[in-house]
């Protein structure tokens, strides 16, 4: 296959670097941001490092996204059914409901203290955001 995620992942030959490696990058830059964040604002700066490891995770996973070919021309597969859908991992799907969620967390924190409470609330809420955008963003992006 001409076109397939590890193909794509490598750096070009013409010097350039990938999607994945930019994203990687730049997610990886949110884990320090948010400990010190998470230092400043509640004295916790694991806490602080977990949810930019979420947020740079989400990161991480729809960079590749953003910067996609338009491409219209490719050939028209057959609709595949929804369940179908939802059962394959949608990459850019699951990288567009993580930030909100690790947002979503440290909002949490400022209104509460019980920080298994507010993980399986973002959890929930993440799933409400990823299994509609896993249905309805195109398979090329997945």
């Amino acid at each position: 296959m001409s076109g397939s995620r590890s193909e794509r992942s490598a750096a070009t030959e013409d010097g350039r670097l990938s999607p994945d490696l930019i994203g990687l990058a730049a997610g990886a830059f949110d884990v320090p941001v948010f400990a010190y964040l998470g230092q400043q604002l509640f004295g916790d700066v694991a806490f602080g490092a977990a949810v930019g490891l979420i947020v740079g995770l989400g990161l991480f996973l729809s960079f590749p996204a953003f910067l996609a070919d338009d491409e219209r021309s490719e050939p028209t597969t057959a609709p595949t059914a929804v369940d179908d859908r939802l059962r394959q991992f949608h990459r850019t799907a699951a990288g567009l409901a993580l930030p909100p969620a690790g947002i979503l967390l440290i909002a949490w924190r400022f209104v509460s203290e019980n920080l298994l409470l507010g993980v399986l609330a973002t959890a929930i809420i993440a799933m409400a955001i990823y299994l509609p955008l896993a249905v309805l963003l195109p398979q090329r992006l997945s």
